[in-house]
């Protein structure tokens, strides 16, 4: 029991029916970074940023920008989608900007696909315009900033209300 023998501590330890658990690294992507997960049980309101790779499985009501999205079977998002790599298993209510865009058959898209290469599998459900675009880029200005869309700007009147407002519609902000 407590002798010096090395035979008696090499029995006793492989006599030993513990085993310790080795912990496994979680999933990196090809970047080298490990994706950004919206688990199932979580709902986000607002906008996702990533220069990584998102995995959504819950609920997301806002825009979202990444490297690559990937919309889980169960998911829901409500709100653009722009990224190089887009896979949808789930439900998206927007419009999808992606160089290679990817719909599972239980996909089911609302809003219009803008992209370079698309997949589209048996079952799938596309309501919108699919519009193919060659070397789509990202949508920022020269600024860095977001564009914005149309604006429409409507001119004051008179005030005794004699002549009707006047409106523009506008490309953009004004420089």
């Amino acid at each position: 029991m407590f002798s010096k023998n090395s035979s008696s501590k090499s029995q006793s330890n492989s006599g030993s029916s513990a085993v310790k658990p080795v912990a496994t690294p979680p999933r990196v992507s090809a970047a080298g970074v490990v994706p950004s997960i919206v688990s199932a049980n979580l709902r986000v309101t607002g906008d996702l940023e990533s220069e990584g790779d998102i995995q959504i499985d819950g609920m997301v009501e806002g825009d979202v920008r990444s490297t690559t999205v990937t919309v889980g079977e169960h998911a829901v998002v409500s709100g653009s989608i722009e990224a190089d790599t887009v896979h949808v298993a789930g439900t998206v209510k927007g419009q999808i900007n992606g160089k290679m865009v990817e719909l599972a058959r239980s996909a089911k898209v609302t809003g219009d696909i803008v992209h370079e290469s698309l997949s589209i599998e048996a079952g799938a459900f596309v309501q919108g315009l699919c519009r193919h675009v060659d070397n789509l880029k990202r949508t920022s200005g020269a600024d860095g900033k977001e564009p914005t869309g149309p604006n429409l700007v409507v001119g004051g009147g008179s005030s005794d209300g004699g002549s009707p407002p006047k409106a523009a519609l506008s490309a953009g902000p004004k420089a």
